[in-house]
């Protein structure tokens, strides 16, 4: 399990144990193989963070940088080592959308998509224009800044992007060189994999059902 709110911990420890039979193994910076973690506290990265960072370390190489559609925008470097090097996080698009909203007066809730022209002829395309365009540059801009603070593989480095709003911001940029939404999911096989959890548990799912 890749879990970033520690206090589900238990309680989904507690029902997967009494309905499936098994122990969940929780996915940490101290307890991940096939990735080193070169930062200092290992217990702050985001276990989702770091799943992707693995699949994306296997299955395109390194050096890459994970740019992750979330919550919260994330970008994760790992170096052509496989050395989990740190990353950035930004709030994310809907995150941003919902403030907005929330935050003033006047501002409507929007959905999410790419208005018909840069510049917002209402307050809806002008606040789309903003969600969308605007993270396309700040993605361009860090994955710039990223590249140029490792001169020496600047153009080997793999952008990877996933998560639920990847196709669409990625469409309208040439930074990134693929788009896997199921990148997390990859990492969690692995792991389970890695560990000989995979099997043994779909046998006891099997089982339970």
């Amino acid at each position: 399990m890749a879990s970033v709110v520690p206090v589900l911990d238990a309680p989904l420890r507690g029902e997967i144990k009494k309905r499936l039979g098994a122990n969940p193994h929780f996915v940490t910076g101290k307890n991940i193989r096939g990735l080193k973690i070169r930062i200092r506290n290992k217990s702050e990265v985001g276990a989702d963070r770091l799943v992707d960072a693995l699949a994306a370390y296997k299955l395109y190489g390194g050096p890459c940088l994970v740019v992750d559609f979330g919550t919260a925008t994330t970008f994760d470097v790992i170096s052509k080592k496989g050395e989990y090097l740190g990353g950035i996080i930004a709030p994310g698009v809907a995150l941003g959308r919902d403030a907005l909203y929330e935050r003033t007066a006047k501002l409507p809730k929007v959905s999410i998509s790419a208005p018909r022209s840069l510049i917002g002829k209402n307050t809806v395309s002008a606040i789309q224009s903003g969600l969308v365009y605007g993270y396309v540059a700040m993605v361009e801009g860090i994955v710039k800044k990223i590249k140029s603070q490792i001169p020496s593989h600047k153009s080997q480095i793999k952008v990877i992007a996933t998560g639920g709003l990847a196709k669409l911001i990625c469409k309208y940029t040439k930074v990134v060189d693929r788009i896997d939404t199921t990148l997390t999911l990859k990492g969690l096989k692995m792991v389970a994999d890695d560990l000989g959890l995979g099997r043994k548990n779909v046998g006891r799912t099997e089982r339970a059902a």
